[in-house]
């Protein structure tokens, strides 16, 4: 079983719009509503690839529920804990002419003491069915910074492997923790990494700071370009040609679940980057954020050019 956690889950809704203004009035053209946060993403995506998927955070409220049915009806199930506070909305408008986002993302409900514990609780519970997790967005209010490490920490102690997908002080007390892979974006990289970004060669000795420190597969997002990931015995930079591309939104979550798929299914170390930049390259080929269908991550798998580009030394 996949374990996904999303400690601070939304609703998502899109809105497309044609010529998007600042200060004038829109009527979508059309609009999408589903449940969200990175990790929900994650589940939907590695449940469309026919796995088993569990998925848990604090819900709670009307729009709790809406997620929570949402859940149940694409056939992943729902370890969520209920707080009191109300679920988030978060907004995305996204403009048909010049393939642009813009997102609104509102904070969240403060999570207690209490609803904290019960989450660890819960979180522990689940590791026992549990063969992969994945521990992705930010931290829910009253949280502390530290719980994704100690999510990590216990994972570990039972032989499961994580992937952190996070950012800010959440991300880096988890990193600390030295989850099995990590997937920062660029702007993500600078919280963990103080050394120069501009060139790929800087990029490669970020993957060789990250491996000394522990994290056995550290990616780093390059965009369209791909990514660049470190594996047992180098670094490589994962390739797909040129696509048409209709949203880029859940693309980093669908990395993440195709890395989940590719560890499930025992693949080597170049077949999960295969797998995972086949899943993130598929969803930006339909509107609805995190999405993806079998038949075209598979035919994306057999595109994907894994090489390698350097030793560690």
């Amino acid at each position: 079983m996949i374990l996904t956690v999303t400690m601070n889950p939304a609703i998502d809704k899109i809105y497309f719009v044609d010529n998007y203004r600042l200060g004038e009035v829109h009527r979508p053209s059309e609009t999408i509503v589903s449940p969200g946060g990175k990790g929900l993403n994650v589940a939907r995506v590695a449940k469309m690839m026919g796995e088993e998927v569990c998925a848990t955070g604090p819900l709670g409220g009307g729009n709790g529920l809406y997620i929570k049915e949402g859940i149940e009806a694409l056939g992943i199930q729902p370890a969520f804990c209920q707080i009191e506070g109300e679920t988030r909305i978060c907004i995305n408008v996204t403009d048909r002419k010049s393939h642009q986002c813009t997102e609104v993302l509102e904070g969240g409900p403060v999570l207690s003491k209490e609803e904290v514990v019960s989450q660890m609780v819960v979180f522990e519970e689940l590791m026992e069915g549990a063969e992969v997790v994945t521990i992705s967005g930010s931290l829910a209010k009253g949280v502390p910074s530290t719980f994704y490490s100690h999510m990590i920490e216990r994972a570990k102690v039972h032989g499961i492997k994580v992937i952190l997908d996070s950012s800010g002080d959440a991300f880096s007390a988890g990193f600390k923790a030295k989850p099995y892979a990590i997937k920062p974006n660029e702007d993500e990289l600078k919280e963990l990494y103080m050394g120069p970004l501009e060139s790929l060669e800087d990029k490669m000795e970020a993957i060789r700071y990250f491996k000394s420190q522990g994290i056995e597969m550290p990616i780093i997002s390059l965009g369209k370009d791909g990514s660049l990931a470190g594996l047992s015995d180098g670094i490589y930079k994962v390739s797909l040609g040129s696509v048409d591309v209709i949203n880029t939104v859940g693309s980093g979550d669908s990395f993440v679940a195709g890395l989940a798929v590719g560890i499930r299914r025992g693949l080597d170390e170049k077949s999960l980057l295969k797998m995972a930049s086949a899943c993130g390259t598929a969803n930006t080929q339909y509107a609805q954020t995190g999405y993806v269908e079998e038949a075209l991550v598979i035919k994306y798998f057999d595109q994907a050019e894994v090489k390698k580009v350097a030793d560690y030394v």
